[in-house]
C-alpha cells in the first residue's frame, strides 16, 4: 500500500476510536447522573 493509503486508514481509525470513546463516556455520565438520588431540599423549576 502507498503511504497516503496507510495515512488515510490511520486517520479514519483514530477518528472512529475517538468518537466511539466520547460516546461511551457521554452515555456513562448520563446514566450516572440519572441514578443520583433526589433530595427533598431541591426545588425543580419546570416552567421557566
Amino acid at each position: 500500500m502507498h503511504f497516503y493509503e496507510k495515512l488515510l486508514i490511520s486517520i479514519v481509525l483514530f477518528l472512529g476510536v475517538t468518537i466511539g470513546t466520547a460516546g461511551i463516556i457521554g452515555n456513562y455520565v448520563k446514566v450516572i447522573e440519572n441514578k443520583k438520588p433526589v433530595t427533598k431540599d431541591h426545588i425543580i423549576f419546570d416552567s421557566l
